[in-house]
């Protein structure tokens, strides 16, 4: 899994589209003549491209607008998870009419989510957080290219069926792959662990926690001709119950014969400097180390730019490995 360290551009986009578009389709709009312009009151400005949005055609009684508040709107898209876990137990405690129910869950979950936030704004969104690849992962692009158009993947790390007003909830999306984000979709876990355990089992990619990391290990089975994925340096119980969760094992392993056989093709096939002598040969052009790692294995050297090529992470702790085996001592 990768962490998404730097959200603060993608956090200015969201704060500027999502509170306000919900707002009015709860409360309707809300606004105030200056001058010769109108100004919106939900995000004080003038330039609001939300004064346009119609109504939600579901015309909310009292009761779902005293629920909805405007500040808990606020807390409701921009609260950090734990404190979103306390606002939908206290959401779920009010008892609604079905028609309101069904109503709300269909506003956050399909005209909020799905198409406006993101079919319309999916995109920029992952663009202004500078997000390539699945954060969960990192084997595939976030894209998801259909035969109309391109949309971003993102995944509920609450699930929207179990959790359909945290839909919207910045903390909640997170950039994935198509893959993951059914995977994790189809988790047998019910809403009760999600609520009260999954913080406390599972890693959460916009809270890094700096005693939780892992890097990848390879085994060779010489007798099958088989490679293993393996994992190595495993600091924290939290980081191991992620990788299961998430199934990273198995879904590398489907991998070996292809990324992984190709590094250990390479480096059985030529001598233990090899790896080396092909970074060192490309110094006489300057690159950087970045650029050689790039060129040579198409994937990112620096740990910080994982996220921009899939299977950098895998590739650079699989070379790593690489270049400590001696051949005489080995059973390449």
């Amino acid at each position: 899994m990768l962490y998404i360290n730097e959200y603060s551009k993608a956090l200015d986009f969201y704060k500027k589209i999502v509170p306000c578009w919900l707002k009015i389709k709860i409360h309707g709009v809300s606004r105030i003549k200056e001058g010769d312009q109108t100004k919106c009151t939900y995000c004080d400005t003038t330039e609001c491209e939300n004064l346009k949005t119609k109504n939600h055609n579901y015309s909310f009684d009292e009761s779902v607008k005293d629920l909805l508040k405007v500040d808990i709107i606020d807390k409701l898209l921009l609260s950090e998870p734990r404190d979103l876990v306390i606002l939908t137990q206290q959401i779920d405690a009010v008892v609604l009419e079905e028609k309101e129910t069904v109503a709300l869950e269909d506003l956050f979950k399909k005209s909020g989510y799905k198409t406006f936030f993101q079919t319309n704004n999916g995109r920029e969104f992952l663009n202004h957080l500078n997000r390539s690849t699945c954060s969960y992962c990192n084997r595939n692009y976030t894209i998801n290219i259909t035969s109309k158009n391109a949309s971003a993947q993102l995944d509920h790390w609450f699930p929207k069926d179990k959790f359909p007003f945290l839909a919207l909830s910045f903390f909640n999306l997170i950039p994935s792959c198509s893959s993951c984000n059914h995977m994790k979709g189809n988790s047998d876990k019910d809403k009760g662990w999600w609520s009260t355990t999954a913080l406390d089992e599972l890693i959460h990619p916009y809270f890094e926690e700096a005693d939780h990391k892992f890097k990848f290990d390879f085994n060779f089975e010489k007798s099958t001709n088989n490679l293993f994925v393996l994992f190595r340096d495993v600091e924290g119980d939290k980081t191991m119950k992620t990788l299961k969760f998430n199934l990273t094992k198995e879904i590398y392993q489907a991998h070996s014969e292809l990324e992984l056989r190709d590094l250990y093709d390479l480096r059985k096939k030529y001598s233990k400097n090899y790896l080396k002598y092909l970074l060192k040969i490309l110094h006489k052009h300057e690159p950087s180390e970045a650029e050689k790692y790039r060129m040579l294995f198409n994937v990112e050297k620096n740990e910080k730019d994982y996220h921009k090529r899939p299977f950098s992470k895998f590739k650079n702790d699989i070379i790593e490995q690489l270049l400590k085996i001696d051949n005489k001592k080995s059973n390449l």
